[in-house]
């Protein structure tokens, strides 16, 4: 795969914030996004466009914001990745700034984002923050009554992991980890760290990953500091059915599934064995759920297979049961069930 830099020029004096902005067939967000982060009150950036190998306009979308904003550049793949963290990598290699923020192509920023990530993370000595997200439902734009994680009572459910620093800035533990085997807390577009964190890790963005690779590293990273969350709504993250999540349902939970079996094994002789039984539970769901997914497609050994995973992972008679009724296709139970 080659790179190269199609527009914008850096200022010579490194910024404060880098900000990777992967763009694949993402014309109709793009400027959007743009937008967002050039109206940032926090004005020393360095916004690093990874074009993806579109075949859409994007390219000539980030080329145009370049052409009117210096601290814009643009780098173009010639073929997609299929990858996000290939494209985030690429951006990770040229980044300059002392802190490096993420925001996917499809999402919006709050003007105030990057200033109060930065201060969070100054004043707690943290190099790692991340914030709630507000949903937007592209498809009816629709927006979700508040943030995510306040809608399901993040601070509450995470409360033995998270220490009160001031009104909107929790400290995370050093176990946090464990926490993030059971609960999706960070979304990627939200997270700002500080770029000698790279040096903590010999790989980055896991590539053979296609979804979860941010967890991976989340994971991995949260051995060398601690988290801060600050707890508002910084981002507005776009819901729609063209979203690789979302267009691959079934893939994107088999790589959770082996993100979170990964880090549970190496993370197992510290964890208490609470913490062991609840992340053990939340596998074997995820499991299940993808073992019943195939038995509605016909495919009646990968359900079985999954099936009994989840039974490893956690027995439970609902495991055993769609082990054996995987024995019979679906749409002839479903036949038999109307006579």
């Amino acid at each position: 795969m080659t790179e190269a830099v199609d527009a914008g020029a850096s200022p010579r004096a490194d910024p404060l914030v880098s900000v990777i902005v992967p763009a694949f067939n993402a014309a109709a967000y793009l400027g959007a996004a743009l937008d967002s982060l050039r109206a940032q009150t926090e004005r020393s950036l360095e916004i690093i466009v990874i074009d993806d190998g579109s075949s859409d306009e994007t390219a000539i979308i980030a080329r145009r914001h370049a052409s009117e904003d210096p601290r814009i550049r643009v780098i173009s793949h010639e073929k997609p990745s299929g990858r996000p963290a290939s494209a985030r990598n690429a951006g990770l290699r040229v980044a300059r700034g002392k802190y490096i923020a993420l925001l996917d192509a499809d999402d919006t920023c709050i003007p105030t984002r990057f200033e109060k990530c930065v201060r969070a993370m100054e004043l707690t000595g943290s190099r790692f923050a991340f914030t709630d997200v507000r949903r937007l439902y592209a498809d009816t734009g629709t927006p979700a009554p508040a943030g995510t994680l306040a809608l399901a009572g993040f601070v509450g459910r995470a409360a033995p992991y998270l220490e009160h620093v001031t009104d909107d800035v929790y400290l995370c533990s050093p176990s946090f980890g464990a926490f993030l085997l059971t609960y999706v807390a960070i979304v990627t577009s939200t997270v700002m760290f500080a770029r000698e964190l790279l040096a903590a890790e010999p790989m980055w963005f896991d590539e053979s990953l296609v979804c979860f690779e941010d967890l991976d590293l989340w994971m991995r990273w949260a051995h060398h500091t601690r988290f801060v969350f600050v707890d508002e709504v910084q981002v507005i993250m776009r819901k729609h059915s063209a979203s690789l999540t979302a267009s691959q349902p079934l893939e994107t939970r088999m790589d959770g599934i082996a993100v979170r079996r990964k880090h549970l094994q190496r993370l197992a002789p510290a964890l208490s064995a609470r913490e062991v039984e609840s992340a053990a539970r939340n596998i074997g769901e995820l499991q299940f759920h993808v073992a019943y997914a195939h038995w509605c497609e016909g495919r009646g050994r990968h359900a079985r297979k999954w099936f009994l995973e989840s039974w490893r992972s956690r027995a439970t008679a609902a495991a055993a049961l769609g082990y054996l009724k995987a024995f019979v296709p679906r749409r002839v139970l479903r036949g038999n069930a109307r006579h």
